[in-house]
């Protein structure tokens, strides 16, 4: 009777064995993907809040571009985003700046943030193609 129990102890052991080989990956990977798609939902939030806090700022009667500039590149400095592009547009009077913007006058806040910078999927794959784009709108008070 022992030997036949240790016999099915061993086999128990080697099937184990086999299953967490077959399931480990797949548990990895999908931990690893979860991971990378928290973080770039994270990195398009923080872009998104950028743009539209920095919409705000140039909403305000004496506020410039080079403001709403840094205001907007210190927020995605905190949020760690990395090479973001921030463009300022006067939508009313076609506008790359807020010089000559008056009261009612629409702004637009665009925001280009590559992936490749801001996802830890470029050490391990050399994900570096892509990038998304946020815009915030708001009128000139």
């Amino acid at each position: 009777m022992r030997r036949t129990q240790r016999r099915t102890r061993s086999a128990r052991y080697g099937v184990a064995t086999v299953e967490l080989a077959i399931v480990l990956p797949v548990l990895i990977a999908l931990v690893f993907g979860a991971i990378e798609i928290c973080q770039r939902l994270h990195v398009k939030q923080s872009a998104l809040i950028a743009a539209y806090e920095a919409c705000r700022v140039a909403t305000r009667p004496i506020s410039d571009t080079d403001d709403v500039q840094t205001h907007a590149e210190t927020l995605l400095t905190q949020q760690n985003v990395h090479q973001a592009t921030v463009k300022i547009r006067n939508m009313t009077q076609a506008q790359n700046d807020l010089d000559n913007i008056v009261t009612g006058d629409e702004i637009r806040i665009r925001i280009d943030v590559p992936w490749g910078d801001n996802t830890i999927s470029h050490y391990v794959i050399g994900d570096s193609a892509g990038s998304f784009r946020v815009e915030a709108y708001m009128l000139r008070e």
